[in-house]
Parts: C-alpha cells; structure tokens; sequence
C-alpha cells in the first residue's frame, strides 16, 4: 500500500511539473489560433542577420522566392530535433523536382555550441539541401522573439546529462515565396503532409 501510494505521489508530482512546463511555454507563445493559419495573419517572422553553415550571411531576404520550411533545434537535441530533421529530410525527398524552389533552414537555439562548422556536419546527416544557421547569442535572441520561439538552457545538474540540454519549442514554420508565414506544423508531423503543404503554396 505504502508503495502504491509512493508512486501515486511521483505520477501526481511529474503531472503537476508537466503543467507547469506547459503553462511556461504556452505563456510565452500565444496559442496559434485558427486565424493563424491564414497567409501573413499571424505575427510570426521578420527581420534577422544571421550566419549559415557556410559561413556565409543569412537574412530574412533568403525566403524570397523560395517555399521555406523553419525549425529551431540544436544539435546536442537527444530526440524531438532529430525526429522533425528526418521529417523535413524525407518532405525534401518527397519535393524531388516538383518544387524546385524549395527550401528548410534549421535554426539553433544553442548558439554556443552550434557553430557554423559543426552544423555543417550535422545538417549533412538529414539532407545535402538542409541549411544550418546559427549567430551570436544576441542575435539568436532577436529571431526567437521575430519567430516567438520558446528556448531555455538546462544545466547538467538538472537534467541528469553530462552536457547541458535546452528546452526549446517544436514547431516548424511554413512560409510563402514573399516571406510571408503560412502555417504550422506540430512535432511528428508526417513529411507527406508537409510536402503537400509546400505544394499548395500559391504565392
């Protein structure tokens, strides 16, 4: 009995630092709505000087002309960012040469240790095509804010790890050949659904 409540406690206790969590987030993204979905009605995306995997600079001038899918990761991500890379590898795969003009950017949230020559490395191991970017901690902040991206370093300590992980929200972005936010997808989203998505971008 003593034992069954024990674990009672620890289920009731790991619910309540779920919710907690999820009200931290859901507090510093507001919820995407249904109007969201519509092109250029939610105030996701804007302005940003970053660098790519190359080296080379990257701003918001790269969506123009281009269907882009968004995601923000890190690379030292054990599960969800791995599993979302494969998913737009896969959607690119998909594309083929149906959407020439496709693109995905995958933008770090750990911009101390993604730096462009590491994620050169590790955008190669979901797509040749997939682009790495990344800043100094500054300008990290300033595209989080434009994208409402939710990102928080935890230390070792807490996370039971021998390096720091990061909790970080797990949407990708769609966006229009203006530059202009289509809509969202959840994590585990199939890439058939993502590919027909890019597809039925008009504009």
């Amino acid at each position: 009995m003593k034992r069954r409540m024990l674990w009672t406690g620890i289920a009731i206790l790991g619910a309540v630092g779920f919710l907690g969590a999820a009200l931290l987030v859901a507090d510093h993204l507001r919820p995407f709505s249904q109007a969201d979905q519509g092109q250029g009605r939610a105030d996701i995306g804007g302005p940003f000087a970053l660098t790519d995997h190359t080296g080379a600079p990257i701003t918001e001038a790269a969506l123009q002309g281009k269907v882009s899918l968004i995601y923000f990761g890190y690379s030292y991500c054990p599960d969800i960012c791995p599993t979302d890379l494969q998913s737009i590898g896969e959607t690119l795969d998909l594309l083929g040469n149906e959407l020439p003009d496709a693109q995905a950017l995958f933008v770090t949230v750990d911009p101390e240790r993604d730096t462009p020559e590491h994620l050169a490395g590790y955008v190669s191991l979901f797509h040749p095509n997939l682009r790495g970017v990344t800043g100094t901690p500054e300008q990290i902040e300033a595209v989080k804010k434009e994208f409402r991206v939710y990102s928080k370093k935890v230390s070792a300590e807490e996370a039971g790890t021998t390096e720091y992980l990061v909790d970080h929200s797990a949407f990708i972005y769609l966006f229009d050949r203006q530059g202009h936010f289509v809509r969202v997808f959840g994590h585990g989203v199939q890439a058939a659904e993502m590919a027909a998505a890019m597809k039925a971008v008009r504009s």
